[in-house]
């Protein structure tokens, strides 16, 4: 990359809560963020300028921490202070709650996707990391 930066829009991504992590999905074409408001946004391109185009607002009952897509781009993974990891599917342009990961004691700080996508790593205040493998006839 050459030359510096340049900010092209800034968004008020979580009104009146802080944002704590943002990512892309493999593709590039979104873009994931999470909050203190206990939601996921994800962000699009509307021509110029990045719209929210989805709120995952009942997945958690506090602070979402973290979020990572999976290789395939098809799931999302939500960490959060309520000491669940939620799965999301992207359906076409829309978003649907697959499953709840519980079992940590405290807080999830933290979860990623091995690059196989078969696996999720969850890391909490409980001092653990777990392994979640997905069941047989998901999709990577």
């Amino acid at each position: 990359m050459k030359g510096a930066l340049e900010l092209q829009q800034r968004v008020s991504a979580h009104a009146d809560a802080s944002c704590w992590y943002v990512a892309w999905s493999p593709a590039g074409t979104l873009l994931a963020s999470c909050g203190g408001d206990r939601a996921v946004r994800i962000w699009g391109k509307e021509g110029d300028s990045w719209e929210c185009k989805c709120v995952l607002a009942d997945g958690h009952q506090r602070t979402v921490r973290k979020v990572a897509w999976s290789p395939c781009g098809k799931y999302l993974a939500s960490a959060s202070f309520d000491a669940t990891t939620c799965i999301w599917k992207k359906t076409n342009d829309d978003f649907e709650s697959l499953t709840v990961l519980e079992g940590h004691e405290n807080e999830v700080k933290c979860v990623a996707w091995a690059p196989s996508g078969n696996l999720l790593a969850t890391c909490s205040r409980d001092k653990s990391v777990w392994i979640w493998e997905g069941t047989s006839g998901s999709d990577k």
